[in-house]
């Protein structure tokens, strides 16, 4: 009697002893599950990041491409607007610059009216006399290109004295400088600027 009590207690300790086996390891196997999902989590949001960083680059390079076209594109039309204007020429080429019309025909100092350097900046253009050409064909929200151009001296004075032609051009030269801005613009400014010069003689 007292040995099958002793045997019903010994496989009740056992069955009891394999039961709370069970919870720790599940407990342990919990805890790693966890912090493997915490670290994809992790990585798939630095994946995401990156793939939106990348996305907006993209979108801000092919941005200043398009502006690049359309104020180059705007550039030629404004400069052949230009060279039809010459045709005939314009008298009313002035030292002031009226209308955009530059008389720069001093034998001694070509090209000085307005300077090369004088042009190449952004505040000659906000703050001397240009003309303005139309946009045709380019859509909408882009800045009218404006262009000067200027009648520069048939001959120059070398520097032993004697006078010679310009370039060697011989009759009238005509010198066009259009500057024409991109499609995104930030009021009167934008970040693609696009400078064409062409020089016309002999109308």
């Amino acid at each position: 009697m007292n040995g099958f009590i002793n045997k019903k207690l010994a496989i009740v300790v056992i069955k009891y002893s394999r039961h709370n086996l069970y919870p720790t390891c599940n407990r342990t196997q919990s805890g790693v599950v966890l912090v493997i999902s915490l670290i994809i989590l992790l990585l798939l949001t630095i994946i995401g990041l990156s793939a939106t960083q990348t996305t907006a680059l993209e979108e801000k390079m092919a941005g200043n491409l398009r502006d690049k076209n359309l104020a180059f594109q705007a550039a030629e039309s404004a400069l052949r607007i230009a060279e039809r204007s010459l045709n005939p020429p314009p008298t009313s080429f002035s030292a002031a610059g009226t209308l955009g019309l530059y008389l720069d025909n001093n034998p001694s100092t070509p090209n000085s009216n307005p300077t090369e350097a004088a042009i190449l900046k952004d505040i000659f253009w906000s703050s001397h006399p240009v003309a303005t050409s139309p946009v045709i064909g380019l859509g909408n929200g882009i800045i009218a290109p404006v262009y000067i151009i200027q009648k520069l001296p048939v001959y120059i004075s070398a520097s032993n004295a004697r006078v010679v032609p310009f370039n060697g051009i011989t009759c009238q030269p005509y010198k066009i400088t259009v500057r024409a801005a991109g499609g995104t613009a930030n009021g009167s400014t934008s970040s693609t600027v696009v400078i064409l010069q062409s020089v016309l003689s002999c109308l």
